[in-house]
């Protein structure tokens, strides 16, 4: 009896074993200490993080309704509204503004939200008023205003159904000026909405398409749209009025995500003295976010063969154990063989894991 309960017991440390130093690729919304982390589906967020990489020194600006000025979690460096004559009044009363500068700069002070680039500086332009309307001549002149601020990211979350000449001359004279645009890719409104958003849809802005939250493309019909990038859009926290958080869906959100994210593959690369271009962020971004669609990771699917591999040799080994175990109540059971069995079993899966979980980081 003894010898049968040894073996059970050693199984067991096994099986538990087997799973361990798993490469985390998936990790939900969580609470740390006072302050929610972002979705992370594809684990790439936290390593920028835990690298201290959270998008310092880089500007971003906001093509939105404002931001709540009264917010703990959110500070910006300058601001200034263009929805009517008063250029001071930026303060949003809509609510979008304020949830897209949450999930992108956020700050890491203890409270509420960690946006994707918490240290990022953040340059407000109000361009669509307290209903959450719009028009290209506003967004116009928050292009032009960035331009003069001198940012490295604009994110417009907003999109029109068409496109306008001036507000192609003004995308224009942001990318010359070496600026990333980031914009929307336009919301699914109803079954088979293939239909083009802009400014996303000019070629030199990086449109962005929408993740669930098991980082799978949200809709078909984005396949279909001009997509340059896709970031998770599905149930992001975001910061809101009385210093409430939410829970969100939308491409606008996704594009926000797309921004800071952005931001800290922007951080990284100057980083390492790496030349910036749209090209090099999307290669990084689309390799980092896109878990799922262009491939899974070399490292989950190492992950994976391991568990088959050690599943098969616990079968073998039980078979080999039952076996010998029957043949042996005359004779001396192989105990030590088992055992030994067991033990190289389970540092092959320690010694593995941990270099893949090593490699991958």
């Amino acid at each position: 009896m003894m010898k049968k309960q040894l073996l059970i017991i050693l199984a067991g440390i096994l099986f538990a074993g087997s799973f361990a130093f798993q490469p985390v690729h998936a990790s939900k919304i969580v609470e740390s200490d006072r302050e929610v982390n972002q979705l992370d589906e594809a684990g790439s967020l936290a390593k920028y993080h835990d690298d201290n990489i959270n998008g310092k020194n880089i500007k971003i600006a906001i093509l939105d309704t404002g931001i709540d000025t009264t917010n703990r979690d959110l500070t910006f460096k300058k601001a200034i509204n263009f929805t009517s004559a008063d250029s001071a009044d930026f303060t949003d009363r809509n609510g979008l503004g304020t949830k897209i500068a949450g999930i992108i700069g956020a700050r890491k002070n203890g409270e509420g939200l960690i946006g994707i680039a918490p240290n990022s500086e953040l340059y407000i332009a109000k361009v669509a008023n307290d209903s959450g309307k719009v028009a290209f001549a506003e967004v116009i002149k928050g292009l032009n205003w960035a331009v003069q601020q001198k940012v490295d990211i604009i994110n417009i979350s907003l999109e029109f159904g068409k496109g306008n000449e001036a507000l192609k001359e003004a995308i224009d004279n942001a990318v010359e000026h070496d600026i990333i645009v980031v914009a929307s890719a336009g919301n699914i409104r109803a079954e088979g909405d293939t239909f083009k958003a802009y400014p996303g849809a000019y070629p030199d802005v990086i449109s962005v398409g929408m993740l669930n939250v098991n980082g799978q493309i949200y809709a078909d019909e984005f396949k279909e749209k001009k997509v340059d990038v896709y970031a998770p859009g599905e149930d992001l926290t975001s910061t809101y009025f009385d210093n409430k958080m939410t829970l969100d869906t939308g491409v606008s959100y996704a594009t926000a995500y797309a921004s800071g994210y952005a931001a800290l593959v922007m951080e990284d690369k100057l980083s390492r003295d790496e030349s910036i271009s749209r090209e090099s962020l999307l290669k990084t971004m689309k390799a980092d976010l896109n878990q799922g669609i262009n491939g899974t990771p070399w490292y989950v699917y190492t992950g994976l063969i391991l568990n088959i591999l050690t599943c098969c040799a616990i079968i073998g080994l039980g078979i080999y154990s039952i076996l010998s175990y029957r043949k042996s109540i005359t004779r001396k059971w192989p105990l030590r063989i088992i055992g030994i069995s067991i033990a190289i079993i389970i540092a092959v899966n320690v010694v593995a894991r941990y270099l893949v979980f090593l490699i991958s980081k």
